[in-house]
């Protein structure tokens, strides 16, 4: 098949896609786990279909698409005796079950890597094998039903693939359209007007425009695609250095995935996984999100600073902001107002996308043309396709952790290494998680995490709420962190820069987004959660944002000049005790760190005046 044909059929499945889950919104086309297939079928046809048209090979992977739905087809057709029978399939069940392993675990190494794949599949071996190292003896039977054959809570078509299906998909397509449709120029433009007024200007740009675009994309790679485009060259041509350039961009799309309302998938999950309404989590994240993009634009100041920059007034485009505010601004209200009103996440994402569709047409300048459109649906429908075909993936993992006991061993492992230890558990978890999310998606990181280990760090003590945004905190990071920092990367390609020089200062930019959590770990009050007062918030939020500044000073080595090695000590130092502070509520801190930045602050005026004194001086003021 042509290229030009598969791009057709790639249009046609990907507005079939989104036709069926906005019409499923409001009429039960199908039943429950019948929508459920629906929506694999989906997501994996348009994998293939777009794997295929960048593959040297692409007949391959076509002719899996009729093998998959013939597979999906069987299931669905033999639905009743397969929840009747369940435990006793027979051999084509079996047969068809594995065929439809592969074909998921296909589409997921197509997506996000062979890592996540791989994973699964050393799970299965392990259910095979696992009555050898003291585990339970499972049969091949039992192990293809409990993964792939009995449509229940945690197995492929589990509850995973149903926040998918009902929210994640339309939340993903909701950010996809708004790209496609232009509403994404009015933050960028937005974003200049911010930089126009300070000394990093376009660096600013990119902080202000990635922040509003987290708010509706909830990822951090189309992020930096979309922001760092634009942002990045002219950093460059201010006169930051690429590698800063490219860090600033990465850590502040890094935060697209912890922005309210629309975070990433593993939110959703999270939601789920607690019990709470969508809106909930929304709140306990809108404090630390906050925290975390005036973190990076405190970095932003003092690299603009140290790097000598001269910023230039960057041309706005106002008509860009007027006529495509609403476009921006309702869509992302009526969302806001439905699930704060208690109405399910599906019909908020639904009608935001019904509310950027009906704006767009109403006025001229934004009355999109239909390429545009099937554009949008593209870009929506593929990047849904891939969360869809991910969370299949964690399902066999999350089921074969649990029916072979493995969750329990290592979670009380967990426990056992920590002694008793809550900080220490806090570590564990940390690594643990940045690592898992090196090479898998944050929601596979996170849920493999919310399985193994957050049981275990509850019954130390610490709260459900503060032990799961830990670990999706660090999930949505791991894609700064060094060797395989996939939103370093793409960044410092944008920047031609070295990739670890871009991801080292990438941490130090989003010092916030792995400092924070450790902080509502053991203060609730940055997640807003019940009990807390409005001074107590005040105080820590106080707490975090002076912690964060002068620990950055240090790092950066900038303050009113440049620091030298005992004033960036001195800084880190003081950093460190109004983050420790913030997260114990031991006042007695306070004065020790004040006094420490304020020698800091002094030695650094004294050289100051000495620069002066010889003519040269890099002033913040």
């Amino acid at each position: 098949m042509k290229k030009d044909k598969i791009d057709i059929v790639i249009a046609i499945v990907a507005v079939g896609m989104a036709v069926y889950h906005l019409g499923n919104c409001y009429y039960s086309i199908v039943g429950t786990v019948e929508h459920r297939i629906v929506h694999l079928a989906f997501a994996m046809a348009l994998i293939l279909l777009t794997s295929a048209k960048t593959s040297k090979r692409p007949l391959p992977l076509i002719l899996l698409i009729p093998v998959t739905l013939i597979c999906f087809g069987y299931l669905w057709s033999n639905l009743e005796r397969l929840q009747f029978d369940m435990g006793f399939p027979l051999p084509v069940d079996v047969v068809v079950g594995f065929i439809v392993l592969f074909v998921v675990f296909l589409g997921c190494s197509l997506s996000f890597g062979i890592v996540l794949p791989i994973m699964a599949v050393i799970l299965l071996l392990y259910g095979f094998t696992a009555h050898y190292v003291g585990g339970p003896m499972l049969s091949v039977q039992e192990i293809i039903t409990t993964v792939c054959l009995t449509f229940g809570s945690y197995d492929l078509w589990g509850i995973i693939l149903v926040i998918s299906a009902n929210i994640i998909f339309l939340f993903v397509f909701f950010g996809g359209m708004l790209q496609g449709l232009g509403a994404t120029d009015f933050f960028l433009e937005l974003g200049k007007v911010i930089g126009r007024y300070t000394r990093s200007g376009p660096a600013m740009t990119a902080v202000i425009s990635s922040a509003f675009m987290g708010m509706t994309a909830g990822q951090a790679t189309p992020n930096i695609a979309v922001t760092g485009a634009f942002t990045i060259p002219l950093m460059k041509k201010v006169g930051y250095k690429p590698e800063v350039a490219g860090s600033i961009e990465a850590a502040a799309s890094g935060g697209g995935q912890i922005m309210p309302p629309i975070m990433g998938a593993g939110a959703f999950v999270m939601a789920d996984l607690l019990g709470v309404p969508y809106s909930k989590i929304i709140i306990m994240a809108a404090i630390p999100a906050i925290l975390y993009f005036a973190s990076v634009a405190i970095f932003v100041h003092l690299s603009a600073v140290k790097s000598n920059v001269i910023p230039f007034k960057e041309d706005v485009d106002r008509k860009k902001i007027y006529n495509n505010a609403p476009l921006f601004i309702v869509p992302l209200l009526a969302i806001l107002a439905l699930l704060f009103f208690g109405y399910p996440a599906m019909f908020a994402a639904f009608w935001g996308i019904a509310s950027l569709l009906i704006l767009s047409f109403i006025r001229k300048e934004t009355r999109p043309s239909l390429s545009r459109i099937i554009a949008g649906c593209i870009s929506g429908a593929t990047t849904g396709a891939k969360v869809a075909v991910a969370c299949a993936t964690l399902g066999p993992i999350i089921a074969l952790v649990t029916k072979t006991g493995l969750g329990m061993k290592v979670g009380y492992s967990v426990e056992l290494w920590c002694g008793g230890n809550i900080f220490l558990g806090l570590i564990i978890l940390m690594v643990a998680v940045i690592i898992l999310g090196l090479e898998v998606p944050t929601v596979a990181a996170y849920l493999i995490a919310a399985a193994v280990a957050i049981p275990s760090l509850v019954r130390l003590g610490l709260e459900p709420f503060q032990a799961h945004m830990f670990a999706y905190y660090f999930g949505a990071f791991s894609g700064l962190t060094p060797p395989v920092g996939m939103a370093a990367i793409v960044a410092s390609k944008l920047a031609g820069a070295r990739y670890i020089r871009t991801a080292l200062h990438s941490i130090v930019a989003a010092s916030a987004g792995f400092l924070v959590p450790f902080i509502f770990a053991f203060n609730g009050a940055l997640l807003l959660l019940p009990g807390t007062t409005f001074f107590s918030v005040l105080v820590s939020v106080a707490g975090v944002l002076l912690g964060i500044g002068m620990f950055q000073m240090g790092f950066l080595g900038q303050f009113l000049v440049s620091l030298n090695i005992l004033q960036r000590a001195l800084a880190i130092m003081s950093g460190l005790g109004f983050l420790i502070f913030a997260a114990t509520g031991y006042y007695a801190i306070v004065p020790i760190a004040s006094i420490i930045f304020g020698t800091m602050a002094l030695l650094n005026w004294r050289k100051m005046g000495l620069a002066r004194e010889g003519g040269s001086t890099r002033s913040v003021l």
